[in-house]
C-alpha cells in the first residue's frame, strides 16, 4: 500500500472526475491524469473485474502496481499529477514494470 498522501480517494477522486482530465491508453493500462496543486503525485488503481474475476488476482495485481509506483516515487521521476489507473489486461510483472515506468515518467 502507498502512504496516505500518495493515495487518491474519496472526495478527491470525485473532484478528479468532475474536472477535465487527459487519457493515455495502452494494451494493459488506461490512465487518466490531471495536474494537481500539490508537490507530490497521487494515485488510484482499479483492476478490471471482468478480466480479474477473483479478488485474489485483483489484489495481487494491485500490490504489484503499487510496488512499481513506490519504486518510481523513490527515483522522483513523476511530476505532481493525479493518476487514476485502470488495469485492463493481465501481464507478467517485468512487462508491467517496464510499461508503467515508461508511461508515468513521460507524462
Amino acid at each position: 500500500m502507498l502512504k496516505k498522501i500518495y493515495r487518491l480517494s474519496g472526495e478527491d477522486l470525485k473532484k478528479f472526475f468532475s474536472q477535465k482530465y487527459e487519457k493515455i491508453s495502452s494494451n494493459v493500462f488506461l490512465i487518466y491524469y490531471q495536474k494537481n496543486n500539490l508537490p507530490y503525485p497521487r494515485f488510484a488503481l482499479l483492476p478490471n473485474k471482468k478480466v480479474f474475476k477473483k479478488a485474489v488476482k485483483r489484489n495481487k495485481i494491485r500490490r504489484q502496481v503499487y510496488a512499481i509506483i513506490r519504486e518510481i516515487l523513490k527515483e522522483k521521476k513523476i511530476k505532481n499529477y493525479d493518476f487514476f489507473i485502470m488495469i485492463q489486461n493481465e501481464e507478467k510483472f517485468p512487462q508491467l514494470k517496464e510499461l508503467l515506468k515508461k508511461i508515468l515518467t513521460n507524462v
